[in-house]
């Protein structure tokens, strides 16, 4: 009896040992980054650990960043038990993140007693610009390639459409023969053309130039008899002349 209740007299004094041998301390993180809209190449960011109160101990720090769907696209571990007397600095990041929002949570674990966790955790919100030219050029490039398979499509159907479609006949030359008129067929017919004009023409052309532009052609046939006519005559002239001279 007396053996136990010296155990348990024991056990308390070394758990108060214990518990003494862990300080009390305040230990705060802060996220360090020029501002909160970056370009995608420009945003870098580190996390530091300050000691506020409290003696030195040893620190754990952890990090990531979420996307604006609450996905974790980056995570860090900058410190495991590291010892720690006043402050501490990560290494400087570069994600290269895509366009979009996103948000930073650090935090910091010590093996003293923390008598404040609020400022163990820091969280900030940052934004990388370039969303709306990259939709842009997305949609720039999804045009395109719609535009290229409609022309390509359309080409397929007229080469389609070309190749279906029989070429028409070619249409057989004729040739005609016109008969050219004879003489007096062709003066009849160019007196009639020259009766056509003149019924063609304006009603306000006066008489006299009208009788002007007439001529009177002649026929081949009634030149001939003419011209055997003034033959006989001349010969019957003639025969008369030998005949009184014979006398």
């Amino acid at each position: 009896m007396k053996a136990a209740i010296l155990l348990v007299i024991l056990a308390v004094l070394l758990s108060n040992k214990s518990f003494s041998q862990q300080p009390d301390c305040d230990y705060k993180v802060e996220i360090i980054s020029d501002g909160d809209e970056f370009e995608k190449e420009s945003f870098k960011w580190r996390m530091k650990a300050i000691k506020l109160e409290g003696k030195p101990t040893n620190i754990t720090g952890t990090a990531k960043i979420e996307s604006s769907d609450g996905k974790t696209v980056k995570s860090y571990k900058p410190w495991t038990s590291d010892p720690i007397s006043r402050q501490k600095t990560s290494n400087e990041y570069s994600p290269n993140l895509s366009p979009g929002k996103y948000k930073i949570t650090a935090e910091v674990n010590v093996d003293c007693i923390d008598t404040n966790k609020d400022n163990s955790i820091d969280i900030k919100f940052i934004r990388i610009l370039g969303e709306i030219k990259e939709k842009a050029a997305e949609k720039k490039k999804s045009q395109n390639s719609e535009s290229i398979a409609a022309n390509t499509e359309n080409t397929q159907m007229g080469n389609k459409v070309s190749n279906d479609v029989e070429e028409p006949p070619k249409a057989k030359k004729t040739a005609t023969k016109v008969a050219k008129p004879s003489g007096e067929e062709a003066e009849n017919v160019v007196e009639l053309r020259k009766e056509n004009n003149k019924k063609n023409q304006r009603p306000q052309q006066t008489t006299a130039n009208a009788s002007k532009s007439q001529v009177v052609y002649k026929s081949s046939s009634e030149k001939a008899k003419g011209m055997i006519m003034i033959f006989l005559l001349s010969i019957s002239i003639l025969l008369n002349i030998i005949l009184i001279w014979k006398r």
